[in-house]
């Protein structure tokens, strides 16, 4: 009688959620990546291979933990660390263009605005 009160986890079940922890291991792992290297290399090719794992799955991955995509995980990266290069206001929005490794200013001014709605220069200024 006591072990029809103890219900057990089908196998199955564990293999899946053991599944998506080492998914989730991998992912921050990705991100750890991304955090060093977003200003040396931008192409989602150079983390896939330093993980050893292929760009669709690991694609696959971070849309279904996380909502994005490689790419998009390098992209939020180098705007998030755009807009504090330029809410400090130390260097100039040139100096910052090339720090972060856009080819002109044009480039980085349309990779701002179509992320904010504002110039570099608006928001240094708000």
């Amino acid at each position: 009688m006591t072990q029809e009160l103890v219900k057990e986890t089908p196998a199955d079940q564990w293999v899946q959620r053991s599944g998506a922890l080492d998914e989730i291991r991998l992912l921050f792992r990705l991100q750890r990546l991304i955090d060093t290297d977003f200003r040396k290399c931008k192409y989602r090719e150079y983390y896939a291979a330093l993980i050893g794992v292929s760009l669709y799955k690991l694609d696959k991955m971070g849309k279904a933990h996380l909502g994005m995509t490689v790419y998009q995980m390098i992209q939020d990266r180098l705007f998030q660390e755009a807009l504090k290069l330029l809410r400090m206001g130390k260097d100039s929005v040139k100096e910052i263009t090339f720090e972060l490794g856009f080819r002109d200013q044009a480039y980085f001014a349309r990779f701002i605005r179509r992320q904010t709605g504002l110039s570099p220069i608006e928001i240094r200024n708000s």
